[in-house]
């Protein structure tokens, strides 16, 4: 009776977002969407920048509030929470006898976070919005970040 009461908190608290992703985003696994699949695949990746975007605004205004610096954050809150359900998903298929799938799937993923995550934001700052300009790195916890990634694989 407690799992019922629980599954239908969740639903209800839920139900918002699920009907605006379903409405904002055309189901392509439907006959009647099929051709639309770049669409869908193009908004979902909107979507997901919007909820980082705000996910990375919170944490930051927890971590203003709480007088903890953004670098700890950035390292503990918002890395674990997205690395997390790799973790979940490489632990699922190394159980199913696939642990080169797993292995890829934890170098690939940082991989693609490193060249994509940073290097379309800066690709867009110095083509479009500031043409020419050069991007200001602040390595101050790079090695550490780097010494972790080479650690966990």
């Amino acid at each position: 009776p407690a799992d019922g009461k629980m599954n239908k908190i969740k639903w209800i608290l839920t139900w918002p977002l699920i009907f605006l992703l379903f409405c904002t985003i055309p189901n392509c696994s439907k006959p009647r969407w099929e051709k639309f699949f770049m669409l869908t695949f193009v908004l979902s990746t909107l979507w997901i920048a919007l909820f980082s975007y705000f996910m990375v605004w919170m944490v930051t205004v927890i971590g203003y509030t709480l007088g903890i610096p953004d670098v700890i954050m950035g390292i503990t809150f918002l890395a674990a929470g997205t690395s997390v359900p790799d973790c979940m998903a490489s632990l699922i298929v190394a159980r199913q006898g696939l642990g080169d799938m797993a292995v890829s799937n934890t170098i690939g993923s940082n991989v693609f976070d490193i060249l994509v995550g940073l290097g379309v934001p800066w690709g867009l700052q110095t083509m479009v919005v500031n043409y020419g300009s050069s991007v200001k790195i602040n390595s101050k916890g790079l090695v550490y970040s780097v010494a972790l990634l080479l650690g966990s694989v």
